[in-house]
Order: C-alpha cells, then structure tokens, then sequence
C-alpha cells in the first residue's frame, strides 16, 4: 500500500508483489468501521476488503507512513482474516542513522517472510531481484523520458495504465511488454505524437484513479509527468551495487524523492523544480485527498517555495475520483488558460 515497501523483498521470497488501491467511489461500509474524517484511499481499502475484494492476497505488508494508515492496519487485523500480516516502520531522521534502522526494518521483513513460507531468502535471491526490477525502473524511464519532446510521444494516461499494470502482474511479464512498445514507438515515431499543448506536472497525494489524468489531459492539458508514489516517482529509485545488500537497498528507499510523510519540505520542491525544468513544464497541479492532512499540511509553504521558483501553481483537493467534476474543470480551464498566456 506504500512506495516504501521494498518490492525486492517480497519478490526474492517467492510471492508476487499486488499493490492495493482500493476505489474510486463513495464508501459504503468505511464509516462503520473507521472514524468519517479519513482519506478516501483508507476508507475505500476497508471497504473492499471487508467484502472480501482482497480475499486472493496471501499477505499484507503495512507501512507506518501515517496516522490513517496505521489504523487501516488496525481494522483490517481485526476484521480481515489474513494468513500472513507485517508493518513496517519508516524512520524520518537523517540518513545515516534512518539507513541503519530501516535496514533493521527490512530485515525483520525478511525473516517474517522466511518464517512465514519456511523458506531461506539468501542474498543472491534479493540480488536477482533488485536487477529485475532496475530493469523495470529503466524501461519506465525510457518511456517517459519521450515527455520531454514537445509534443510528448506518449500520455500520461498510456503510462499510468503501464503503471498500473506494474502494480498487478510479474515484473518479467511486464517488461517484456513495456520493451514491445518502446520498440514500436521507436519505430514509428509519428504514430504517438500528441498535440502542443500546454505542459503540466501533476503532484501530491497517492493517485490510483486513472480517469483523474484522463480527465485533464482532456481538458487540453498534456500531464508530462507525475510527481507522486504511484506515477514517475515510484520509478524513481536507484540501488547501488554493495555487498550489504540491505543497506544498500535500505539507502535507495531513503535517498528517493520524498513523500510528504518524511517532511522535507525543501528537498520536495527542490526536486518538483528540477523536474519542472528537466520536461519544460508550464504550470504545476498540485493536488490532495480530502482529509489527508499529511499532503494538507503542508500545501501553502510548498505552494510558496514552487512560486518562488517562478513556477505556475494550481491547488485542487477531491476523494480522488471526479464527484465534484464540474468545480474541478472550471478551475483547471481557468489554470490553463493562465499557462496559455
């Protein structure tokens, strides 16, 4: 249900890594079992698994990245069967002590997998793992590195619904698909042209609805990149070659582009502005859940700092579905049509 999750580990052991996004409608169920005042993702979550939606799951890894989240977890121990159960705890300090401790995390990951399937998850298992899924991360890039031609050769939509996939199936399957399109786009480098329009980065809160970025690129918009965990940024991720394969995968998790989880309000915007400049972007969407004050919290000082910046800064909040579609469309005309000029 995180980014921070190490995907390596859990593929090492065996077990294909399922990433759970919940829904986009309004809860139905939610309410009798967590406090109203929760994001749309936690409550649609609980939703789904008290119907038995998550049922296939063999697991589910939790991650500590917020107060809603660890009640989630709390909920789904008590009223989801599960066979196996593990949170993990993400530090927020410096690097070189937060490295150190989040190796700690993994590794009781690791061995909470081992226990749990009476299995051994050597080295070597993780190794193989973290190559296949530096490919993965590098054939993304690939692919998105075409948003930086203007027009873009590809969409925003086309690539979260690779994303999405991602998310779902084998990392060897969907690279083998991902180098296909590559090979076709490349080879006919006309037939994905889009039209010049103006160039947005979208950023904030986890974003599992599709039709979201559809929705904007039809507005008139081209999305050429996402600055969240479930678009560009969860590619973004390098592990370095290390005989300490944990630390080193450790130093990868804590090195990426932060969420606003970790607080680093500065380094956010340092990087939303590199990227800004890296796809020639003319305006920045920043958008959040309702109710997810750890992206909420912060939204005017970030608003400030990309300012600054001299970047253009739209702010919308929604469930992150399209229920208040027609307020939301007035304000991203209104947005475009200030970028236009």
């Amino acid at each position: 249900m995180c980014s921070y999750t190490p995907l390596e580990l859990i593929y090492a052991g065996g077990f294909l890594p399922y990433r759970i996004i919940g829904h986009s409608e309004p809860p139905q169920n939610a309410d009798s079992y967590i406090h109203s005042n929760f994001c749309q993702f936690v409550k649609s979550t609980i939703d789904v698994a008290i119907n038995g939606g998550y049922n296939f799951l063999e697991g589910v890894v939790f991650v500590n990245s917020c107060d809603a989240m660890r009640r989630l977890h709390d909920v789904w121990k008590r009223y989801v069967p599960t066979k196996f159960m593990h949170i993990l705890d993400i530090p927020m300090g410096t690097l070189s002590l937060g490295k150190h401790y989040l190796k700690e995390e993994f590794n009781k990951l690791r061995i909470a997998l081992e226990n749990y399937a009476s299995i051994t998850i050597n080295d070597q298992d993780i190794v193989n793992a973290i190559e296949l899924l530096n490919e993965s991360r590098l054939l993304y890039n690939q692919l998105n590195s075409l948003r930086t031609e203007n027009p873009p050769k590809i969409t925003a939509t086309e690539l979260m619904n690779l994303t999405s996939n991602f998310f779902k199936t084998d990392p060897k399957n969907w690279n083998e698909k991902t180098k296909g399109l590559l090979d076709k786009i490349n080879t006919y480098p006309n037939v994905q042209t889009r039209s010049n329009n103006p160039r947005v980065l979208l950023s904030g809160s986890p974003l599992h609805e599709i039709n979201f970025i559809s929705f904007i690129e039809d507005i008139g918009l081209n999305v050429v990149y996402e600055d969240l965990c479930t678009g560009s940024k969860f590619f973004d991720l390098i592990i370095n070659d290390s005989k300490d394969i944990l630390g080193s995968l450790s130093e990868a998790y804590l090195n990426r582009t932060p969420c606003a989880r970790m607080m680093k309000l500065k380094e956010r915007a340092d990087q939303i502005y590199k990227n800004a400049k890296k796809f020639k972007v003319d305006g920045i969407i920043h958008h959040s859940l309702k109710f997810c004050d750890t992206y909420l919290y912060d939204v005017p000082a970030l608003k400030a700092l990309l300012t600054e910046k001299g970047l253009n800064v739209l702010f919308i909040e929604s469930d992150g579905g399209l229920g208040n579609i027609n307020q939301i469309r007035t304000r991203i005309e209104a947005f475009s049509e200030i970028i236009k000029n």
